[in-house]
């Protein structure tokens, strides 16, 4: 089975159902969509040169996969199949930029595997919004107080996301986005 199908099939739903935005809708779908799609997810790029946010999510997942698979040396299949596997929620929401940065970007970081990444990351990390010092990157514990008899309990996962970093473990196949490593932050590379 391709590593693209669960994502596939919920894209063709999608198109068949027309039961979003209309400005989601192709007004063009036909059954050679589901076709031209998986060409173009083999690398045969043919663009079927209908416009929906649909179709353009799916082409954006592909190109999106090729950018990790050239810039890691990881098959693009395998790249597909770990973000598949960790997707629990609506694809249109799933993928896009801050889930799935491009690899060379800012704050961008990669690791052959965790034991580098432990050691490079350290334990302290930069809090984006009261600048603090956590030993979570997740959850600031710095203590420092914002507003009145209040300790930061910033969140890196909460709606509001700057300042993070994007760590990227090449042997897990996984990235996820977590508070600054003072080590990185200090060491003046911006990505790995």
């Amino acid at each position: 089975m391709e590593p693209y199908r669960k994502l596939l099939d919920d894209v063709i739903k999608n198109l068949k159902e027309k039961k979003d935005f209309p400005s989601r809708e192709c007004e063009k779908y036909t059954e050679n969509c589901e076709t031209l799609l998986k060409n173009y997810a083999d690398g045969k790029i043919v663009d079927c040169g209908h416009r929906c946010e649909y179709c353009d999510k799916f082409r954006w997942v592909i190109d999106r996969a090729s950018n990790y698979s050239e810039k890691l040396g990881i098959p693009i299949e395998e790249i597909i199949q770990s973000w598949e596997e960790d997707r629990n929620y609506w694809y249109m929401n799933y993928y896009q930029d801050c889930n799935q940065p491009i690899i060379g970007a800012n704050n961008v970081f990669i690791f052959e595997n965790l034991e580098e990444m432990r050691k490079k990351c350290g334990n302290e990390f930069i809090c984006p919004y009261c600048k603090g010092i956590s030993t979570n990157p997740y959850e600031c514990n710095s203590g420092k107080m914002v507003g009145k008899n209040k300790k930061c309990d910033w969140k890196s996962y909460g709606l509001f996301q700057f300042d993070l970093a994007f760590i990227y473990v090449k042997s897990e196949k996984k990235g996820e986005k977590v508070f600054m490593p003072k080590a990185l932050k200090e060491s003046g590379d911006n990505h790995g």
